[in-house]
């Protein structure tokens, strides 16, 4: 009664004399058929990929033609982003989008859809509804057809889709009787109105055309489920090692090159290539003495900058069968004289996904390794030393990764919580941040502050500090020499400042990843992992090791991800600086994995059981538990917001500026504000627990569409069609109708 799509076809029978080998295609629409009527539209289709078969010793053969409507030819085409890249969009652009894939022609002209829900107290569905079309692509990144996609449309709007004459209408024969107002939708310039179609109900019993009629009465159910299939999101960037984007630098696909090293009195054979990003990651290509490097090779590898690499090994004097390949980031810091060189972004997400989530949790994490070399090979050895902190030791610092994690231009992420871009741009406009340098040795250092107008602290020279009065100021030293900070202001005068400034400064609109050292820890040629700041006690949904950020809960966090990760803190320096032996200088970090996934808390039930909620979340109304007649599970991929499971196929609408995730739908007659899966339960309950008719027959075909309202008499029932096949030239219909409420 409510499927979500009904289609149709057409059969065309020619006699011919010769071979129409031009009408047999499989080549999308380049055939299609029109039926008119009075001079109106009628019916379209396109052609069906098929055998050519025919009696070829005739001297006429018969062929026959099978044309498919354009919902049924639409599962030969696959979903396409409309912007190019993921989205949000409205499920307009939605349905305009599919339709224009297929109809060159531009013979479909409208939408109607019927005033059977309200959302934001209007009837305006498809331009009030959103969704993030990512979900329209499995996790592996490959579409979905596009008759699916109307299907999961239909099937949240509560309505059945079908084609006919110029237009495609989404109807709730629940309701049909007592709603004959739809939403038009004109696809040439996206306008819309609202206007009334005849659903004056035709007297099956004068229409009689011949008699066959038949009637039946359909299966009892008592218990309906509806699914939320919900198509997560929990990968927020590209995999990493995607095959399909990280490809040979070189037009030779399996360039490599081969050398050989003496490595703790072994002989290695070393093999390196060196690859890039087709689409997904931006990256600073490397350069020397400021000249970019157009293609990475062992020569010239010692450089500044970053590219991808995949390295093998083995002893020479024990070839293997096979190799093993690891692919690697590597950011190198070659520069000139020791001096630090590489700094700022290295790497980034070409095309920023949209975010559309509330509350949840980021769980980032980095795998590397300090190294002395460019080559990512783990035979190779810079170092054996470690984090030491004896009376040798000027010290060591953590393991830090500069990094951006913004929303659009709505909010960025500080270290501590997630801040308006306002703010940065109001410190920016007021002076506020400085070209700090650090840390060095000063003995004697003064920091002097006040607290401006704004609320911010300023740091000044003693002079301007004296100066000042009435505002809350403090003065103040530094607990270790070494460790002094400071900016030349615009007299040329050094002024001292605290540490938490520097960093600010140094960050600015970004926060570090941290990884803690830790005494007798290996410095070079060690695999190491961000510090985990993920607990048990978070109660997330896919929960791992790695740095946890917290997202708003109390409100929807939506936009375009800005993910940026810049040259570490250790690089280009000597990480352990200790006075009785040489330091060792740290020339590259090889990175085997970036990881930034998103995850929902408050998922696990029942802890001592690890009882979890389930992602696809289940709606069920059962009559009798004694009795049971299940009907089958209904299928939601368009959902409702679920806080239990993080989703790209959640609903939003828009209020003013601003989305939010969708709750409840009103009914048009009820008016009952519901879920879309609850609205659904209940039309399926309604119906099929009582007994409905079926009927069948032929009869004279008077303008009826699959919106008609038909009644018997006999029954005394009103039906709407199931099933219809159209005899064109009789002008006949064999119908198969279901009774409606």
């Amino acid at each position: 009664m409510f499927k979500p799509i009904k289609c149709s076809d057409c059969q065309i029978n020619v006699l011919t004399t010769k071979v129409l080998a031009n009408l047999y295609t499989a080549l999308g629409n380049q055939i299609y058929c029109t039926i008119s009527k009075n001079g109106s539209l009628l019916w379209c289709g396109y052609s069906v990929p098929c055998l050519y078969s025919t009696d070829y010793n005739e001297e006429y053969n018969l062929l026959s033609l099978q044309f498919n409507d354009i919902l049924s030819s639409l599962s030969n085409y696959n979903y396409t982003y409309l912007n190019e890249k993921q989205s949000i969009v409205s499920i307009y652009q939605v349905i305009k989008h599919i339709i224009s894939q297929i109809d060159s022609n531009r013979l479909i002209k409208n939408v109607y859809v019927h005033n059977a829900k309200k959302i934001n107290d209007t009837t305006d569905l498809l331009n009030n509804l959103f969704i993030l079309d990512r979900n329209f692509f499995d996790e592996a990144n490959e579409a979905e057809n596009c008759k699916d996609v109307l299907e999961y449309i239909a099937r949240y709007l509560g309505m059945t889709c079908y084609y006919y004459g110029d237009s495609i209408y989404f109807v709730d024969y629940d309701i049909i009787k007592n709603i004959n107002s739809y939403t038009k939708y004109t696809l040439s310039d996206d306008s819309n109105t609202v206007v009334t179609l005849d659903n004056t109900i035709i007297n099956v019993n004068q229409n009689i055309y011949e008699s066959n009629a038949s009637i039946a009465i359909g299966e009892l159910y008592n218990k309906v489920v509806v699914v939320a299939n919900s198509n997560s999101n929990n990968t927020i960037i590209p995999e990493w090692n995607d095959e399909d984007d990280i490809i040979n630098q070189n037009v030779d696909a399996n360039k490599y090159y081969e050398s050989t090293r003496d490595i703790s009195g072994k002989n290695y054979t070393l093999l390196n290539a060196f690859f890039k990003s087709k689409n997904n990651w931006w990256w600073a290509k490397p350069s020397i003495l400021a000249v970019p490097i157009e293609e990475v090779t062992p020569q010239n590898a010692d450089s500044n900058g970053s590219y991808w690499q995949k390295a093998a090994y083995y002893e020479t004097a024990n070839e293997p069968s096979s190799l093993n390949w690891k692919t690697y980031f590597t950011i190198s810091d070659y520069g000139l004289m020791g001096w630090k060189t590489t700094d700022g972004v290295q790497l980034s997400l070409k095309n920023k996904l949209p975010i559309a989530v509330k509350g949840g949790t980021f769980i980032i994490d980095i795998n590397y390794r300090l190294s002395g070399d460019w080559n990512a090979a783990e035979c190779i050895v810079t170092s054996d030393e470690q984090y030491y902190d004896g009376k040798y030791s000027t010290g060591f610092t953590d393991t830090m990764f500069k990094c951006k994690l913004a929303i659009g231009d709505k909010m960025y992420y500080d270290g501590d919580g997630w801040v308006n871009y306002q703010e940065y741009h109001n410190k920016v406009a007021r002076n506020y941040y400085k070209i700090c340098n650090g840390p060095n040795t000063w003995a004697g250092a003064t920091w002097y502050k006040y607290l401006d107008e704004y609320g911010y602290w300023r740091f000044v020279t003693k002079g301007e500090y004296d100066s000042i009065s009435g505002r809350e100021k403090y003065s103040g030293g530094y607990a270790d020499r070494n460790y002094v900070y400071s900016y030349m202001n615009s007299s040329n005068e050094r002024v001292f400042v605290e540490k938490w400034f520097y960093d600010e400064c140094k960050l600015q609109d970004c926060f570090y990843l941290v990884h803690k050292n830790k005494v007798g820890d290996k410095v070079f040629d060690t695999d190491y992992s961000l510090t985990n700041t993920v607990s048990w006690r978070m109660n997330l949904a896919e929960s791992e090791d790695g740095v946890a950020v917290s997202l708003p809960s109390d409100k929807m966090t939506l936009g375009e991800l800005t993910f940026e990760l810049y040259a570490p803190n250790q690089l280009g320096t000597t990480p352990m600086r200790r006075t009785d032996k040489s330091p060792v200088r740290c020339n590259s970090f090889h990175i085997n994995d970036v990881k930034l996934k998103y995850t929902t808390s408050d998922y696990v039930k029942d802890i001592f059981n690890d009882e979890t909620y389930d992602e696809d979340l289940k709606f069920e109304n059962v009559i009798d538990e004694n009795i049971v007649n299940d009907f089958d599970d209904i299928e939601f991929r368009i959902n409702t917001y679920n806080e239990h499971a993080g989703s790209y196929s959640y609903v939003l609408t828009k209020v003013g500026d601003e989305y939010y995730f969708v709750d409840t739908l009103t009914d048009g007659v009820s008016k009952d504000k519901l879920k879309a899966e609850e609205h659904c339960i209940n039309k399926y309950v309604n119906y099929y627990s009582k007994p409905r008719f079926r009927y069948s027959n032929s009869i004279k075909n008077r303008d009826i569409s699959l919106n008609s309202i038909l009644k018997e008499n006999t029954l005394n029932k009103n039906f709407v069609i199931n099933s219809i096949t159209y005899d064109l030239i009789n002008n006949k219909c064999d119908v198969e109708l279901n009774e409606i409420r």
